[in-house]
């Protein structure tokens, strides 16, 4: 692994735009992972679609006090809140992800599919106020109504969120420190775990969502999909040479899995969504062995 994405990783301080660097660590990954040039290439080319940028999402969130006694009450800080989604950004990222999509892997996505804002058939407002209360509905009509995968409606749309809800998380921060948080959903926005990190030199596991890039300290034995603690029915799932690095979480109980890194200090938003691609064999070695990787959740639809 090259050395600017080293520093990213473990915690050093960044010599490049994120968007750069990014795309430096992604070309780095199709010289070394040919077989991945299909969801690397078109990751690389929306690289800049993706980067966090305020005023894109707009959401108010409860006073300290209300915060903290939210959360407390096992609720996301976002859930029940008004957002407000700005309506060009959101159609001008869709486009780009819908066309990049096409361009990288021909046919992945209905024609359909990148004129469903145009058309009116998916507004970024709504659709997001919907998945932050579990309503699965909109994702549903745009998939049945575009003759497209559900789970491919639902990646486009957490990517065209992304960049701005990984900006709201950040304001987010300042109420959930200190408060205990030990539920398998983002406490932001309750979206599911992409993936999880044992971080620092303790190795302390944290999950990370995969639509805000929130950060959540959980117990190191424990499935965050069902709360099973059995160390019996608790297992890994790694390459063999990559198991510090690189492994899947079982659990026996409820055939979920959760990716885990070994990081020294949280991964960058953008670099997270890179983990991810770089990782596309773990999921695949976690359906083979039956396991549903990313584990399901009761509050959140479709998450990949």
């Amino acid at each position: 692994m090259a050395e600017t994405f080293l520093r990213r990783w473990f915690g050093g301080k960044p010599t490049a735009s994120a968007a750069d660097e990014a795309r430096a660590e992604i070309d780095r990954l199709l010289a070394d992972r040919p077989s991945y040039s299909g969801p690397l290439t078109w990751l690389r080319a929306v690289t800049d679609e993706l980067t966090p940028v305020a005023g894109y999402i707009a959401a108010t969130l409860p006073e300290p006090e209300a915060a903290r006694d939210k959360l407390a009450a096992g609720e996301p800080l976002l859930r029940g809140l008004g957002v407000v989604v700005e309506d060009r950004q959101f159609a001008r990222r869709w486009k780009r992800l819908c066309e990049a999509l096409n361009e990288s892997q021909p046919g992945a996505a209905s024609p359909a599919l990148s004129k469903v804002v145009r058309k009116q058939l998916l507004d970024g407002s709504e659709v997001l106020s919907a998945l932050l209360r579990n309503d699965p509905r909109p994702i549903a009509d745009v998939a049945r109504k575009t003759e497209s995968d559900p789970g491919l409606v639902s990646i486009l749309v957490r990517l065209t969120l992304f960049p701005g809800m990984a900006t709201v998380q950040e304001t987010a921060a300042s109420p959930l420190r200190g408060v205990a948080w030990d539920r398998g959903h983002c406490p932001v926005c309750g979206g599911p775990p992409l993936l999880g990190e044992f971080r620092g030199l303790d190795q302390s596991r944290f999950l990370r969502c995969g639509l805000c890039a929130a950060s959540w300290e959980v117990p190191r034995q424990w499935c965050p999909a069902c709360g099973n603690r059995d160390h019996e029915s608790l297992g890994f799932l790694a390459k063999e040479g990559e198991e510090s690095r690189y492994r899947v979480a079982t659990c026996d109980t409820c055939r979920s899995g959760v990716k885990m890194l070994s990081t020294l200090s949280a991964l960058p938003p953008l670099m997270l969504l890179v983990a991810d691609a770089a990782t596309l064999h773990l999921d695949l070695a976690a359906a083979d062995h039956g396991y549903l990787c990313p584990p399901p959740s009761a509050h959140w639809p479709e998450c990949r």
